[in-house]
């Protein structure tokens, strides 16, 4: 059976695209990168450079599309097309614990979500950087996005598309296709394991073929790589002085999800309200009273 195609979308070489490049290497995987001779600005207009490419493939040919950075094939493509078939829908998207949206009135599009629908409480939204369906299809949905909107959000936009469509696409809830770090430092190794030779997550049991690291922390990046004995030669990206502090604070924040098994948000950010700004105004305001 055919593989999929692999595209992605990047203006200029970067450290993130060679290491994703090296990884398709590593299985014999060739990956299409548009935009190189004639970069688009924003993640909107790389939506309709994608839908631009699409009319050049058959309606019923499957295709790949992700992130250019922050993405690795973990393994042997060679079972993606019947995983992708097993999933009976015509699109299917990566799912993660985190919810990105740009517009005023998050908080109600986040309700409108269907409950997290796998074996892991955790996953329950799209994300807009991982994506395989038929070509067809593909370019169907991204001719009804609404894009006349004032932000420049890929997520955005899809969200609303998904829950205006029930049915057309499916989301990747036991990460099968696209495991995501999303809102998941500091959980790497209560996650994810090595075993029988693929990488697996420990809640789901499922040995994705592609892991993608949303906002990308170098440090949890690093990490989930290191667990892999056949990435040892591929390309780490150099941790930054960043990464070290928000992986402590987002290691501190993730734990609650990993504990009650339920997505990051909007747990994540009463978390934070709590611990970072909250307990630390009770203290401030406790010291400066006792010195009254």
């Amino acid at each position: 059976m055919p593989r999929p195609s692999f595209i992605t979308q990047a203006p200029r070489p970067s450290p993130g695209l060679s290491r994703y490049e090296a990884s398709c290497a590593l299985f014999g995987a060739g990956l299409l990168v548009l935009g190189r001779s004639d970069p688009v600005p924003g993640q909107i207009q790389r939506l309709m450079r994608l839908r631009d490419h699409l009319v050049t493939r058959g309606a019923d040919e499957i295709v790949l599309f992700t992130d250019a950075a922050n993405v690795v094939l973990l393994r042997d493509p060679a079972g993606l097309t019947e995983d992708f078939e097993r999933f009976g829908a015509p699109i299917v998207f990566a799912c993660e614990p985190g919810f990105t949206y740009r517009l005023p009135g998050g908080w109600g599009v986040s309700r409108r979500y269907p409950p997290a629908g796998g074996k892991s409480g955790m996953y329950r939204f799209l994300n807009a950087g991982a994506m395989i369906g038929r070509a067809g299809a593909l370019r169907r949905m991204l001719d009804e996005l609404d894009t006349d909107i004032p932000v420049d959000c890929a997520h955005t936009v899809l969200h609303a598309w998904f829950l205006a469509h029930t049915g057309r696409a499916a989301l990747d809830y036991d990460q099968e296709i696209f495991a995501t770090s999303a809102c998941q430092a500091g959980l790497e190794t209560r996650l994810f394991e090595v075993r029988e030779g693929v990488l697996r997550h420990r809640r789901t049991g499922a040995a994705p073929y592609f892991l993608h690291f949303p906002a990308e922390n170098r440090i949890c990046s690093n990490r989930l790589l290191d667990m892999m004995p056949w990435m040892r030669n591929l390309p780490r990206l150099p941790v930054r002085g960043r990464d070290r502090g928000s992986y402590l604070i987002n290691s501190i924040e993730n734990s609650l999800s990993w504990l009650l098994d339920r997505p990051a948000y909007p747990l994540n950010d009463w978390v934070r309200v709590v611990l970072f700004y909250l307990l630390p105004g009770l203290v401030a305001a406790g010291l400066a009273a006792s010195c009254l």
